[in-house]
C-alpha cells in the first residue's frame, strides 16, 4: 500500500511539472480595450455658514419680531416664542441623491427640554421641501452643487406652564446640530 501512494504522488507530481514547467500547454486568447468612461461618486455636506441670529417673535412682539442681541442674557417666560435663524450650506451632488435635513434634537439639552415647544423651518428654494407636516425636509440636488438653506427653530414656553414650573432653569441649544442624511433606497 505504502508503495501504491508514492506511485500516485510520484505521478502526480510529473504531470504538473509536463504541464507548468517543462512543457507549454497554451490556448488562443486576445483582450480588447474598450473606452467607456469614468464613474465618479457625488458628495453629500452641510456646513454652518456665517452667524446666528435671535428674535423674539411671541405674539405681544412687534410685527416681524424683536431681534435678541444675547440669547445667553436672555429670560424666557410662559408665552415667549424664540426664533433662531441660521444658513446652512448644503453640498447634495448625485443623480439618484435624496436625503433629509432636521435637526437633532439629542443635541439640546437642559431642564426646560421637557417644557418647550421645539419646531423647524427650512427655505432652500426647489433643492428643499417639507416631509409632510414632520420636522424634516427633503432635499434633492439643486443647480449649482452648493445650496444655502435658511433655517428657522423656534423654542417656544407655552402659556400653559404655570405657577413655579420651569423656573431658574435652562436650554443649552450651544450643541445644537442639523443632520442631513441620505434617504435609503
Amino acid at each position: 500500500m505504502n508503495k501504491l501512494v508514492k506511485g500516485a504522488v510520484a505521478g502526480a507530481a510529473g504531470i504538473a511539472l509536463l504541464l507548468g514547467g517543462a512543457g507549454t500547454f497554451a490556448l488562443w486568447n486576445s483582450t480588447a480595450t474598450v473606452n467607456v468612461g469614468t464613474v465618479n461618486s457625488g458628495t453629500l455636506s452641510i456646513a454652518a455658514s456665517g452667524s446666528p441670529s435671535w428674535k423674539n417673535i411671541s405674539s405681544d412682539a412687534p410685527a416681524g419680531g424683536t431681534a435678541i442681541a444675547a440669547i445667553a442674557n436672555y429670560k424666557i417666560v410662559p408665552g415667549d416664542k424664540l426664533e433662531l435663524t441660521q444658513t446652512v450650506n448644503v453640498n447634495a451632488t448625485g443623480d439618484n441623491l435624496k436625503a433629509t435635513l432636521s435637526y437633532d434634537d439629542a443635541t439640546i439639552t437642559g431642564d426646560l427640554k421637557s417644557l418647550v415647544n421645539v419646531t423647524m423651518s427650512a427655505d432652500g428654494g426647489a433643492s428643499v421641501s417639507r416631509v409632510g407636516t414632520t420636522q424634516t425636509f427633503l432635499v434633492t440636488p439643486g443647480a449649482s452643487a452648493t445650496t444655502p438653506v435658511t433655517v428657522k427653530v423656534t423654542v417656544e414656553l407655552p402659556s400653559t406652564v404655570a405657577g413655579t414650573t420651569g423656573q431658574g432653569q435652562s436650554l443649552n441649544l450651544s450643541a445644537l446640530a442639523f443632520k442631513l442624511q441620505q434617504n435609503a433606497r
